[in-house]
Order: structure tokens, then C-alpha cells, then sequence
């Protein structure tokens, strides 16, 4: 079992390499006592953090070009965040700058931050409070 959850860490450590990304992880695993989930063996530079209770997605770290984020960014890789928003909420934070409209996701629903430290890590840390606030909810 502990060989098990070793692999898990180190997994997550090894597979996102900001450390902005590695704070994160930290901030999940202490204030929720989650782990990352690897789900897809096709793209094993993303994962997805879900609530206990529900198993719904409150968070998803993944790795992508970085101009499928930013246009003018070209094509090496970022890692990112999207997390759930309010839709009313949505409209009014999203700029383009510091936070995007969700990648691959419900754009009325999930916003994406890019791990570059554009954004400071504990204003990252509490859009993701919100987004498991969000999912919690019924």
C-alpha cells in the first residue's frame, strides 16, 4: 500500500513541473486530503482532483501548448488549472490575462489559470476553493 501511495506523489511531483503546480498539489493535499487522479493513459500529463463525497471534479491539472491557452504564445508546453466558477461569476473575472475561459471544459462553468506565476499561487488557491465549494453543491 505505501509503495502504492509513494508512486502516487511522486507521480504527481515528477508529472507537472512548475512550482506553482507543486504548491498546488500541496495546498490540495493538506486542505482536502485529496490526490491527483490520472485518468487518461493518452495523456498522462493531466489529472483531476474530485471531492470525497460526490466524486465530482473540483479541480483538473493538465500540460498543453501553450497557445491553445495564449494565441501568441506558440507551442511550448504550460501547465494549467481549470476550475469550476459560478457563471454569474464567470463574465466578470475572466480577462485573458491572468485567468482564461475553461480549457476544454463548459466555459460558463470552469475558468483556466495558466502555473507561470502570472497569478499569485494563494489567489489560485482560492478559486479552487470556490470550485470545490461549487461541486459540493447539489
Amino acid at each position: 500500500m505505501m509503495a502504492n501511495v509513494f508512486r502516487l506523489l511522486n507521480s504527481a511531483m515528477n508529472t507537472f513541473k512548475t512550482n506553482q503546480a507543486h504548491e498546488i498539489i500541496e495546498y490540495v493535499r493538506k486542505n482536502y486530503n485529496r490526490e491527483l487522479e490520472f485518468l487518461w493513459v493518452r495523456s498522462p500529463g493531466n489529472a483531476v482532483w474530485r471531492r470525497a463525497d460526490n466524486e465530482k471534479w473540483f479541480g483538473v491539472l493538465l500540460t498543453v501548448a501553450g497557445n491553445k491557452i495564449i494565441p501568441d504564445a506558440g507551442d511550448d508546453a504550460v501547465e494549467i488549472l481549470d476550475v469550476r466558477c459560478a457563471p454569474d461569476v464567470t463574465d466578470f473575472i475572466v480577462d485573458k490575462k491572468k485567468i482564461f475561459p475553461g480549457y476544454h471544459m463548459n466555459k460558463r462553468h470552469w475558468v483556466t489559470v495558466v502555473l507561470d506565476g502570472r497569478m499569485a499561487t494563494r489567489d489560485i488557491c482560492r478559486l479552487l476553493s470556490a470550485s470545490y465549494e461549487i461541486a459540493g453543491q447539489k
